[in-house]
């Protein structure tokens, strides 16, 4: 059992001593495969889907997933539906740290974790009847969401693969209604099939001055202050010392809360995720109906949210 999971631990979270920087939460690349998978089923991979928690994401993929087939499975069933034209869905890390399989030595604030969409480049043929596993040479990443996981999360990435796709709150930037907006937004740049680079900035001038008379809902674990050199995330900012300087309406909210507004609500309103990922601090700000980002900023070797991104997204709001 150890070895299985070992194996699962290693190709498909897909775990390597090469730091990857990214400078958004969104890339995409390998565009020449985009056409190549909308002829094939898009395979999401959890624990079990047939769980009572893991059910209620895949209702959400179902509904929402309109570039290709798609079908919810089992990570012990991956091998089995790799083939031409087939794409996956699955969680991913990178680390500049060494990481062991139990995730227990890795420098936690160099680990990132992302949602990542792979195929492959036809080498592997699944055979039941030998031993031969996927090799991590043979994935062809097409698209890399970033995530923010908390100290444990972190410090222990293959933990995900043993929880439910909830994963009991360790992905702050996650839930039913996020994830219905991430499955929008990755629907719209396959369509477009071209590079998103990275460290590209978004503004979108005509959504984000709407925030000069709408309210901007955000998730209150921004308030988390995180402490770099022991890896505490028990104390909090005090919402003033953050706020004080932003001008414009906002409304603290929990990510529950949050992720039920995005489902329920049929008018669209704005909302912030911030994303740390390893060193690296991303702000953007989400159309609830769309999903379309419609404000995005990366600060590097930043570990918390802080007055200043607010100052900054306050300037472009009002910016004539």
């Amino acid at each position: 059992m150890k070895t299985k999971f070992s194996f699962l631990f290693v190709v498909f979270l897909g775990l390597s001593n090469t730091f990857n920087t990214a400078y958004s939460q969104i890339a995409i690349s390998n565009v020449a495969e985009i056409p190549k998978i909308k002829l094939g089923t898009l395979f999401v991979a959890m624990k079990d889907p047939n769980s009572i928690k893991d059910k209620e994401y895949v209702a959400v993929f179902i509904k929402n997933w309109t570039f290709s087939k798609i079908e919810c499975i089992k990570y012990s069933d991956l091998e089995k539906n790799i083939a031409i034209n087939n794409s996956f869905l699955t969680i991913g890390a990178s680390s500049s740290g060494i990481e062991s399989v139990v995730g227990t030595s890795a420098d936690n604030s160099k680990t990132n974790v992302f949602l990542e969409l792979w195929t492959t480049n036809g080498n592997f043929v699944y055979d039941p009847k030998k031993r031969k596993h996927f090799n991590l040479n043979d994935k062809i990443q097409i698209a890399r969401l970033e995530l923010f996981t908390d100290n444990f999360a972190s410090s222990s990435p293959s933990m995900l693969y043993k929880m439910d796709f909830d994963a009991k709150g360790h992905i702050k930037n996650w839930g039913t209604g996020i994830i219905t907006n991430y499955i929008q937004m990755l629907t719209a740049y396959l369509n477009k099939a071209q590079e998103h680079a990275s460290n590209t900035e978004i503004i979108n001038k005509q959504e984000v001055q709407k925030l000069n008379t709408q309210t901007l809902f955000i998730p209150d674990y921004v308030l988390t202050k995180f402490n770099k050199s022991t890896g505490d995330e028990t104390k909090m900012f005090d919402e003033k010392e953050i706020f004080e300087d932003y001008k414009l309406g906002y409304k603290l909210i929990s990510i529950a809360d949050l992720n039920t507004k995005i489902v329920s609500d049929t008018t669209p309103f704005y909302y912030i995720i911030y994303i740390k990922s390893g060193n690296d601090k991303y702000i953007n700000v989400v159309n609830s109906i769309t999903g379309e980002i419609i404000y995005s900023a990366f600060t590097s070797q930043s570990y918390n949210f802080k007055s200043g991104d607010l100052k900054d997204l306050q300037k472009v709001v009002q910016k004539k």
